[in-house]
This record gives structure tokens, C-alpha cells and sequence, in this order.
């Protein structure tokens, strides 16, 4: 039993070392014709034979029976050398050639042009140049066009590092009297308060935009490094790509945006960043005079509490490691002193022993006629520590109260910054309608 396998040529290449071959596959046929079964397993063989060949892509497949059909190959007549030295001389050859095309390219304007074009036009790139490097040397923001003027650095660069290493420690920010923020919209809080900005290391020039209509002229340097860079020194896990560096503002230099209400708050021992930030927004929301901290509270500067008070360090006079001594002095002679305490209970003033809370009374947040007093100062206390006998002790030398606001069954308490905005606003809602109605009758009388 003759068994016929069409000629198939395979459009593969086999690399040698200098020379790449073209070869085909003939598969065979078998012969046995006694034993069928010994047939049957020569053509197993073979049909793997064939098998291990299929994932190549056949040139030409020729039928025996096809005796007129005309075979046209083509024929290799290249050899292609692999010689790695040749590879290299010709890798060295083309990277030749990319220079010269970058040299060219500059030049080719100069070069097509008359010499006295050629020389003008390098004299006004070179002086182009000189313009940039004295507007960076002067920390100028803007060049003649207004086209931001920013220095781009590479990765790892020792000024940036060294700048921002030390504004991560408390002791290094007081030092220098500097302050990290990170995000555009806080650094348009501190540029609309007037504060100074020193520095600004960004990422993409789309964030920078976003600050141009409130940059300075002068006064600060600019710095575009790679977004890496930036993530690496970021403290939150999705950094925004931007950071600014702003002269640390004092309580004297803030810059406010309406007249204030007759109200100070005091920090008493508020050591979790997040809680001091809430206190600082609701202060800034209310419409505080000012807010002092006593000492042992979290560093106000805390990138923390930056990010959580959302800009209130620039529109808010804060007073910060204030000992308890010297707090009288920070206060108003006729300020009167509320303190929120979560905690109901009234001393027995008939029991001497008794002086936890000393002579404070405690009092319903909404029973108290605030618009009737001259000025207000009210002490929040940190969660964790509570109020402290300090507080108690100048609240009792002031005649204060104890302020509660009631909740429902089986919650214990607010959240500090929540406790503290339930308050302030409802002093502020006393004092509103109350210039409201004064308001009013002056109108009246005067239409009468």
C-alpha cells in the first residue's frame, strides 16, 4: 500500500552564525504492505513527523498529481552577517548620524541663512538666555511674555530634598519659620491671604496654571520635578502633585475677610490631628476672633492638621503653646467662660471635698442668651485627655459654665470639632438675629 505525501516547503529561516539558510521538509511515505497493522503504526510516525512541522508557514505545497504545475521559488541570494561587531559599529554609526541630524536641525536655520541673519539669530537666542538665568537668579515669576518662569530638575535632586527633609520636622519648621502645603487650592488659600510664598515644586504644568492669577511677580522659585519625586514626599496616598512653602504666618500678619464675632475659642490638650483641624474649619465657618492652644496640644503646622482644617491657618489668628498661667493675658476683662463637657454631673457646692468641677454649673448649649453678653470665649477639650483642672479652675475664677448638648439615649458623646461647631453656631445664629432686629427698628425709625 503506497501512501503519497505532497512536497511542502517551509518559508523558514535557520540562523548559523554568519548566514541565515532556507530549507524545506520532504515527509516520506511507507512501504509496508503485509502487516496492516504494521502500516497502521508507520503512519502514526509519520503524521508526527508531519505534526512537529505544522506551526511553520508553508511557501508551496506540490500535489503528485499535478505533474504540470510549475514550481517558482525564490532563491535567497543574501547572506544577512550577524557578527555582533558589525552590529555594533553600525549601532555606533546611527547614533553618529542622530547627532549630527540634532546639530543640524539647530543650526539649519543659522546655516541657510546670510551670516549677518546666521549671527543675529544666535545673538538673540544667547541673550534670551541670559534674560532667563538673571530672572531666576532674581526669583522673578513672570518673563516679558507672562509666561511663567520655572527651573526644571532632575530626579533626586539635593535642593529639593534638602528643603523638604527639613520641613518635615516640627523643630525645623519653627527654625526656619516655614510651612509645608500640599494641593493647589490650599496654596490659593495662603496667596488670597496674603502670605508670602517661597517656594513652589510642582509636576504638571496644568496645576500651575491654576495658580496664575494669584501669583506674585517676585519672590519665588519655581521648581518642576517628576511626579515620583513628589509621591515619594507626599503624605497622603494619592498626592495632588504640587507643592508650595510658605513663610510661616503669624497671628498679627492674617489677613481677614469679614469683621469677626466676639468669640475666642481655647484648645485644652487636643492631641489628634484630625480633631484640631475640625476645630480650626468651624472656627474659620463661625467666624472666630481667635483661637489659642494651650500647651501639650498637636502642632497647629501638622501636615495633618493643614489638610483636615482646609486653609483655616491663613484666614485665623492662632495663638499656639500657650502655658496656662500666662492664658488670662490672651483673654478679654469681660469675656465670659464656657467650657463643652459632655458630662452632666453638678458638684455638691454644700460638700467642700467635693471640687472636681469646682463652682461650675452646667447648662442646656441653647440655654444660654449669648447675644447679651459682650464677648464669649469658649474651651474645647481633646477626647482622649477631657477637660483639664486647668480649665475648671479659669472658668470658676471667671463665674463660667459648663455647656451639654443633649443627645439621645446610649451615645456618650460628640466628636470635639462636631461638639464645637454645634456650639459656635448657635452663638453665631444669637448674635445674627439679634443685629437683625436692631437693625430693623433702626430703619423703622427712621422712616417715621
Amino acid at each position: 500500500m503506497d501512501i503519497f505525501w505532497p512536497m511542502i516547503f517551509w518559508q523558514h529561516a535557520a540562523i548559523c552564525h554568519k548566514s541565515i539558510i532556507l530549507f524545506g521538509y520532504k515527509c516520506c511515505r511507507s512501504v509496508e504492505k503485509e502487516n496492516i497493522f504494521g502500516v497502521r503504526q508507520q503512519l502514526v510516525i509519520t503524521s508526527r513527523q508531519y505534526g512537529r512541522w505544522m506551526h511553520r508557514n508553508p511557501g508551496k505545497v506540490l500535489l503528485p498529481f499535478e505533474e504540470t504545475s510549475k514550481v517558482d521559488l525564490k532563491k535567497e541570494k543574501k547572506i544577512i552577517d550577524l557578527d555582533p561587531e558589525i552590529l555594533y559599529k553600525s549601532k555606533v554609526k546611527t547614533d553618529k548620524v542622530t547627532e549630527t541630524k540634532t546639530v543640524t536641525s539647530e543650526d539649519n536655520s543659522a546655516s541657510t541663512l546670510p551670516p549677518e541673519k546666521s549671527k543675529q539669530i544666535k545673538s538673540n537666542r544667547k541673550e534670551k538666555l541670559q534674560k532667563r538665568n538673571f530672572y531666576l537668579s532674581q526669583k522673578k515669576v513672570f518673563d516679558d511674555n507672562h509666561d511663567i518662569i520655572y527651573e526644571k530638575l532632575g530626579e533626586n535632586d539635593g535642593r529639593i530634598s534638602s528643603l523638604l527633609v527639613k520641613l518635615k520636622s516640627k523643630k525645623e519648621r519653627l527654625r526656619s519659620g516655614q510651612t509645608l502645603v500640599e494641593g493647589w487650592r490650599l496654596i490659593v488659600d495662603g496667596l488670597e491671604a496674603k502670605c508670602k510664598l517661597k517656594y513652589l515644586i510642582f509636576s504638571k504644568v496644568e496645576d500651575l496654571n491654576n495658580l496664575r492669577p494669584f501669583l506674585p511677580k517676585t519672590g519665588v522659585s519655581i521648581y518642576k520635578i517628576p511626579y515620583k519625586q513628589i509621591e515619594m514626599w507626599s503624605d497622603v496616598e494619592t498626592s495632588p502633585g504640587i507643592f508650595g512653602i510658605f513663610e510661616t504666618p503669624t497671628a498679627e500678619n492674617i489677613r481677614r475677610f469679614s469683621k469677626p464675632l466676639p468669640l475666642n475659642f481655647i484648645c485644652d490638650n487636643i492631641r489628634v490631628p484630625g480633631n484640631l483641624g475640625a476645630i480650626l474649619r468651624a472656627a474659620v465657618g463661625v467666624g472666630c476672633d481667635k483661637v489659642l492652644l494651650s500647651k501639650g496640644c498637636v502642632d497647629v503646622w501638622d501636615p495633618k492638621v493643614i489638610r483636615s482644617a482646609a486653609g483655616a491657618h491663613f484666614r485665623l489668628p492662632i495663638h499656639h503653646s500657650i502655658e496656662w498661667s500666662d492664658m488670662p493675658s490672651h483673654l478679654e476683662e469681660d469675656t465670659s467662660i464656657f467650657i463643652a463637657d459632655s458630662n452632666t454631673k453638678v458638684d455638691n457646692l454644700d460638700d467642700e471635698s467635693d471640687t472636681e468641677y469646682g463652682n461650675v454649673p452646667v447648662l442646656p448649649y441653647y440655654g444660654v442668651e449669648f447675644s447679651s453678653l459682650s464677648h464669649i470665649t469658649l474651651i474645647l477639650g481633646g477626647e482622649t485627655e477631657g477637660i483639664s483642672e486647668n480649665s475648671y479652675e479659669l472658668a470658676s475664677s471667671k463665674h463660667g459654665v459648663r455647656l451639654n448638648i443633649p443627645l439621645q439615649k446610649g451615645v456618650d458623646s460628640l466628636n470635639t470639632g462636631m461638639a464645637a461647631a454645634v456650639i459656635a453656631f448657635e452663638i453665631r445664629k444669637q448674635f445674627i438675629q439679634t443685629w437683625a432686629k436692631a437693625k430693623l427698628q433702626k430703619q423703622m425709625g427712621l422712616a417715621t
